[in-house]
């Protein structure tokens, strides 16, 4: 179905059950979704419509709206669920008012008061029955592995499913974290699956959103889940964040447990989104999906590092090797930014495809560079060099899965290292325009 055919279909729909349509906008970003306004009995009502993200969602927008259904009755603060479209793949839901996570500002003191309405929300939910998602499908874990791991072994699955080629570091992580899964937690919990998200206005919290990851698992995946948005999306002071779940549910902050969630939870990402890259799925945000696969790749491993007590070194860029034919890549993002295009979502489109142009022209130089850089580590590692990148990384994989774990601290150094040439390559294109790190606990926490 066209676009437009979408769009259509999306207010044919509200009309039908809602009310006359009044405004419809798409909303540009990486999963279909629009803005509406409808009049309802002569009132104007805002609404969001969610669709299904393209290549990555694990649940769809119609088991999330079940899940919102069930926080609803029990009272915590979510969109209230309309219906869903099924042609459109969509859920239509409120609007909530304010913006989301709206904590970049200088004032400390109203950053304190929304994430303490976050904090408190957040202890309401942990507290839910988890037999209350049954409706929704949601299974309970059985016992302190299944707790820690049976979610995560749905990405595993869907992974290994979709995968083409050698992934070394994804091998190594989720094999590491299999060893090391905790044993002395075991007591299962309704998780939002990717905290840190929710709108809010004037000082306070007006729901919570996005709730595709959430599942029965363990309270300390949540709290991961706050360290790792922090990086990209600052929640003000984190650590008094934690003490004050800590002292709002009771319960004592377990380090280990959210150390080892903060790499289980990190992994995911990548794992996820390994089927667009490994599928050379042609997507108009193809540079937003590498991003994730690095950046949580890295946070993955240095994660790991730390419970592993690995120190880490400073790596840098090696220096470019260019192509011999870069006249037209130079150029091609600026030809790409002069295209005109109607208002609206390809505008979004043109601006996107120009970030893949300019992604083109940073492989074109640094390629060349990281693969002989990363060969020379697997040289030093194996004592032999492998002929290019394709044998280096299916050699470097076959070492992982059969390497005893004495070989883990050089492993997690190499792995290390290969994922930061990645982030370096493309660091000018990054959100923020730089590579954050996972703050370690001992930082947060004292």
């Amino acid at each position: 179905m066209t676009e437009h055919g979408v769009d259509s279909v999306v207010e044919d729909w509200i009309s039908a059950n809602i009310g006359p349509v009044r405004t419809i906008e798409r909303h540009h970003r990486w999963r279909p979704a629009w803005f509406v306004t409808a009049d309802r009995g002569g009132r104007e009502v805002g609404l969001y419509v969610r669709g299904d993200r393209e290549g990555f969602g694990f649940a769809s927008v119609a088991a999330e709206a079940a899940i919102l259904r069930v926080m609803e009755a029990h009272q915590i603060p979510v969109p209230h669920v309309h219906g869903e479209i099924p042609e459109a793949s969509a859920v239509v839901m409120d609007l909530l008012p304010g913006a989301p996570n709206p904590c970049h500002t200088d004032d400390a003191h109203g950053i304190d008061a929304i994430m303490d309405a976050y904090v408190d929300a957040l202890v309401r939910t942990h507290s839910i029955d988890p037999a209350a998602f049954a409706a929704a499908n949601l299974r309970i874990p059985d016992g302190a592995r299944a707790l820690a791991l049976d979610h995560f072994e749905t990405f595993v699955a869907r992974y290994r499913n979709n995968k083409r080629r050698p992934e070394p570091l994804l091998e190594f992580a989720l094999g590491w974290l299999r060893r090391n899964a905790p044993a002395h937690r075991s007591t299962p919990s309704f998780v939002l699956g990717d905290t840190g998200q929710y709108m809010a206005a004037d000082g306070r919290i007006t729901g919570l959103i996005d709730v595709e990851l959430a599942h029965i698992g363990d309270v300390c995946h949540d709290l991961a889940g706050l360290r790792l948005r922090n990086v990209t999306e600052p929640m003000g002071d984190l650590g008094r964040v934690l003490r004050r779940y800590e002292a709002a549910s009771g319960t004592p902050l377990d380090r280990a447990a959210i150390e080892f969630h903060t790499a289980k939870f990190a992994l995911c990402t990548p794992l996820g989104v390994a089927i667009v890259l490994h599928l050379d799925l042609p997507l108009t945000d193809i540079v937003q999906y590498i991003e994730w696969f690095h950046l949580l790749s890295l946070h993955a491993i240095e994660s790991i590092a730390r419970q592993a007590d690995v120190q880490l070194s400073a790596v840098s860029l090696p220096e470019p090797m260019p192509t011999a034919y870069p006249g037209a890549i130079v150029g091609l993002a600026s030809m790409v930014e002069s295209l005109e295009v109607p208002a609206g979502i390809a505008e979004y489109q043109r601006s996107a495809v120009a970030k893949v142009a300019r992604l083109c022209h940073r492989v074109s130089e640094y390629a060349h560079a990281i693969d002989a850089a990363d060969l020379d580590d697997i040289q030093d590692l194996l004592g032999s060099r492998p002929a290019d990148r394709a044998e280096g990384d299916e050699t470097l994989e076959k070492f992982v899965r059969t390497g005893a774990p004495h070989h883990d601290p050089a492993l997690i150094a190499l792995l290390h290292r290969r994922v930061m040439r990645q982030l370096l390559l493309m660091e000018p294109l990054l959100t923020g325009g730089r590579i954050g790190h996972v703050t370690p606990l001992s930082e947060l926490l004292g």
